[in-house]
């Protein structure tokens, strides 16, 4: 049978709002492109994407009706967005896909990239190939973006990681990638959990990235803690998180918007000492400490 996809591109000053109309209604891939078809990505971590007008591409599953996505994106950008909707042969979005996405650059040495593109790196770089899939994840996203330019730019040698929802894996992978002993990579998807184990053994690492149910993880707490989810997910998952992170243990929370921050702050300062937030667009990373347990 032919899969064939909804894409649904809203153009807009306010791509934040527009994703998360598309996270709401559960889009299985978020792609934004300046309005010139040129991807918006981050190519250094201090880089803010340069369009202010940008088209945000959602993709949903066959069967996905498009109407009340359109009318919630009218209703929360008005006058600011214009929309269009199109359906998609699986084979012709893969290819589009893949034209469509650079590699990208986080920090000195950390690059992401469709495993067909070339990459002009020095000889220390360290390149993750991620192709599209029924699990997302990219690093494309703000969200996405903001984590790998964390773990970039921090020491994970020999570190024990946590990657709650994980997705397509690519936090799990960079961190091993960039120096991590393992990662333990849970998702209530079981589709995101088969592609974060296909992506791990593509990038050589399967040995080092583990894939317990999410009921079940083991071998805890950890030194670092990732949560690349939404924000409501995160009020919920504090205590839970909190017990999964060691005394003093580094923890990333990504996936809210910036005027999520203090609601998301709020459940997590009894347990970890949090750091004043970084933005991206209008979307945000929380990162602190775990406190010392008297």
């Amino acid at each position: 049978m032919t899969i064939s996809w909804l894409q649904i591109t809203a153009t807009t000053h306010r791509t934040a709002l527009a994703e998360a109309v598309f996270e709401q209604f559960g889009a299985d891939a978020i792609t934004e492109l300046d309005a010139g078809d040129e991807l918006t990505v981050e190519m250094s971590p201090n880089a803010m994407p340069a369009f202010a007008r940008a088209r945000v591409l959602g993709l949903f599953t066959q069967g996905t009706l498009a109407e009340p996505i359109v009318a919630a994106l009218r209703e929360t950008l008005g006058d600011d967005v214009t929309v269009e909707t199109q359906t998609l042969e699986n084979q012709d979005w893969a290819s589009a896909w893949l034209a469509e996405h650079p590699p990208m650059q986080f920090g000195d040495r950390l690059w992401v990239a469709p495993h067909t593109a070339t990459v002009e790196a020095g000889p220390d770089a360290i390149v993750m190939r991620l192709d599209p899939g029924l699990a997302f994840g990219t690093g494309t996203h703000p969200t996405t973006r903001l984590c790998l330019a964390w773990l970039a730019e921090t020491d994970l040698t020999g570190k024990r990681v946590l990657d709650y929802g994980c997705g397509s894996g690519i936090l799990a992978i960079a961190a091993v990638l960039l120096g991590a002993a393992e990662v333990v990579a849970v998702d209530i998807d079981d589709q995101a959990v088969q592609a974060t184990r296909e992506n791990a053994a593509h990038n050589g690492v399967a040995n080092r990235v583990h894939t317990p149910p999410i009921d079940a993880i083991e071998h805890g707490p950890f030194d670092i803690v990732l949560a690349n989810i939404l924000a409501r997910p995160l009020i919920e998952l504090a205590p839970t998180l909190a017990g999964h992170a060691q005394a003093e243990a580094p923890i990333v929370l990504a996936g809210l918007l910036s005027r999520q921050i203090d609601e998301v702050r709020v459940a997590y300062a009894s347990d970890f000492a949090l750091e004043p937030p970084t933005l991206e667009d209008d979307w945000a990373r929380l990162t602190g400490k775990r406190r010392t347990t008297a």
